[in-house]
């Protein structure tokens, strides 16, 4: 088989072909690069997907070359027994031959033409669970402000009260109050983030592709005719008939109206609460919690600790609890005070620039290839 196949290669060669030319040899798939080819075709016809090259192109500087393709260039693509990805190489006249191969969920790039980069030693704690995170952390010698820092950066993808079991691990590279990569490995579940100062010295993580754990915010938790209350510190009560603080925004709204979760987050009460009625409260990471009142009924399925998804049906409007008519209390909460959901900047989801993704990637990929 491989004398024909090498045959085949050597007879297209002559006569010119205008098509790709190509051989497999076992599950090595060879290609010559002709005048209109891309990376994107050899891929396609592999039934490799966009998202896969996408992301290695993405995993190191070296990738980049492989966007603009030479007449002669020689491109070797090695698939599992599967049919799926594992390396793809790329000989070009005149530059070193790279190779990226896939080990897990990473890409690795290789050189013939360099040496094999040392590992860079790094500062890692790692902090197994035994009982809470924030005990079994300060045993492993992190301040106060680096365990803040763990959990404003994960607590978007992870409940720190309800998702942790003993065995779990953090790994925390760097030291000082602003770690330079988290990454946390549960069963069947991994999360990573790293860090990035943009241009005014602000600090946040992102994950390996440059966007933030957190959603952003709906505008308003439901489809409302008009706003019949506006958050203010003196309201006069319709029901007690005296003045009061009004720390939410009321909405007016037909009984039955859907309510949805205004961001991704962690059901935490859900239930009768005195003159709120039927409520349900959100918390949203480590610093935001919504409420939502007077609900004729709830969700299907929603309970306690059950994590929410942006624009989830929650429940449905009513009158429940001291009320006058069908309508929606929503409340918002930053670090445990009442804020003006309609004036208050609430967090938005981030992504780190493309002109500054290549830096970050290194930095990401360096981090990964030294554990």
């Amino acid at each position: 088989m491989k004398l024909i196949a090498r045959t085949i290669l050597l007879f297209a060669l002559l006569i010119g072909f205008n098509t790709s030319i190509a051989y497999a040899d076992n599950n090595k798939h060879h290609f010559v690069v002709k005048r209109g080819d891309s990376l994107s075709k050899y891929f396609s016809s592999l039934g490799l997907s966009k998202r896969l090259l996408a992301n290695l192109l993405a995993a190191d500087r070296q990738n980049k070359r492989l966007n603009q393709l030479h007449v002669g260039d020689k491109i070797t693509i090695e698939l599992k027994k599967n049919q799926r990805f594992k390396a793809l190489s790329h000989q070009s006249i005149g530059k070193n031959k790279i190779t990226i191969t896939l080990n897990g969920y990473d890409f690795y790039t290789s050189s013939n033409n360099t040496a094999k980069p040392k590992k860079r030693t790094l500062d890692k704690t790692t902090v197994v669970i035994k009982h809470s995170f924030g005990a079994d952390a300060q045993k492993k010698g992190l301040s106060l402000s680096a365990i803040n820092a763990v959990v404003d950066a994960l607590s978007w993808s992870l409940d720190f009260g309800s998702d942790l079991k003993i065995g779990d691990q953090f790994i925390i590279i760097g030291k000082g109050d602003k770690p330079d990569a988290i990454i946390y490995k549960g069963n069947n579940k991994r999360i990573e983030v790293f860090s990035y100062t943009d241009k005014n010295g602000q600090t946040h993580y992102y994950n390996r592709y440059g966007k933030s754990l957190n959603s952003s915010f709906l505008k308003a938790p439901l489809k409302y005719k008009r706003i019949s209350s506006t958050f203010q510190l003196r309201r006069y009560h319709p029901i007690l008939k005296t003045y009061r603080p009004h720390r939410a925004v009321d909405y007016a709204a037909d009984y039955g109206t859907p309510v949805y979760s205004t961001a991704d987050g962690v059901i935490k009460t859900k239930g009768r609460k005195g003159a709120l009625g039927k409520s349900v409260s959100i918390k949203h990471g480590a610093n935001y919690v919504t409420v939502y009142a007077h609900l004729s009924n709830y969700a299907k399925g929603l309970r306690t600790n059950k994590k929410v998804k942006r624009g989830q049906v929650i429940g449905y409007v009513g009158s429940t609890g001291r009320s006058t008519g069908p309508h929606l209390h929503y409340e918002l909460r930053y670090k445990g005070k009442r804020k003006n959901p309609l004036t208050h900047k609430t967090p938005k989801q981030k992504s780190i620039s493309r002109n500054q993704l290549w830096d970050f990637r290194e930095k990401v990929n360096q981090i990964l290839n030294s554990l």
